[in-house]
């Protein structure tokens, strides 16, 4: 029996603020906002925000299921432990336009890599690293790397 291909996987990612990275998302990197719901204190529970079909899921109750603290055990601007990889339609111009941006820290310049994708990274506000990409060419390993 066939099962049907998942099209869509969305992480769900808590955050003290989902207020400040909503604002980031929509307003520096340029996501839409899909929905949120706002506490009974005026400020978002849930918010979903979408870039080229890719969907990301912030919640202020899974950071608080872990006791305040994120999953390093880290505040701020730490970096995470998970990273984001997210693939855009035009990398070139999108890494144009966020470069403009003083609200946007480019953390890795736009980089060819050994994969065939085109990359760069950004930081967001909870240090959660986000790479960009688009699939530019073929896949060259490193000399003498195994590919499995």
């Amino acid at each position: 029996m066939n099962k049907p291909a998942a099209k869509t996987i969305m992480p769900m990612i808590g955050v003290e603020s989902v207020d400040e990275v909503r604002h980031f998302y929509v307003d520096a990197l340029g996501f839409d906002h899909m929905m949120g719901m706002v506490g009974k204190d005026g400020k978002l529970d849930f918010c979903t925000v979408v870039k080229d079909g890719a969907r990301l899921m912030f919640s202020r109750n899974l950071f608080s299921r872990s006791h305040g603290k994120t999953a390093s055990g880290k505040t701020g601007s730490d970096k995470q432990p998970i990273e984001i990889y997210i693939e855009v339609a035009d990398i070139v111009a999108y890494h144009d336009q966020l470069r403009k941006k003083t609200s946007v820290k480019i953390t890795d310049p736009l980089t060819l890599q050994w994969w065939g994708d085109k990359t760069f990274k950004v930081l967001d506000p909870c240090g959660y690293e986000i790479w960009f990409y688009q699939t530019v060419g073929e896949i060259k390993p490193p000399e003498g790397a195994k590919i499995v």
